[in-house]
């Protein structure tokens, strides 16, 4: 699926400047976020899950359980990316199963890399 092709025209994208913290953890969870532009780093306890570049996506995994932030997001470069609720995150997982599938395959690569994270 080409993220940035479908968000291309979202009404709701906000800009973070560079070295802005855009999430830690256990921070509330009311937005992902598909990176537009720029590069965000995502952590757990500090250490590096992996950086998001234009198209990749943050946040994701408190939109799915409803829950706190289970690792934080800071920005390496200025960042602009699409802001997207709860409810508009159903309604695109409703109305596009590529998005879903590649929001699970997101999702498996950084628990993978958390789990390495967390066994030390």
């Amino acid at each position: 699926m080409n993220m940035l092709e479908y968000f291309k025209n979202w009404d709701d994208v906000v800009e973070f400047p560079k070295k802005t913290q855009i999430f830690g953890e256990m921070d509330p969870a009311d937005y992902m976020y598909v990176i537009l532009s720029g590069e965000v780093e995502v952590t757990l306890r500090g250490e590096p899950l992996g950086a998001e570049l234009e198209g990749g996506i943050v946040g994701e995994m408190a939109m799915i359980n409803n829950s706190t932030r289970s690792a934080a997001a800071k920005t390496l470069t200025k960042v602009r990316a699409a802001r997207i609720d709860r409810d508009r995150f159903r309604d695109i997982i409703t109305d596009n199963p590529d998005f879903a599938l590649h929001l699970m395959q997101v999702m498996a690569n950084r628990l993978r890399v958390a789990d390495q994270v967390i066994a030390g």
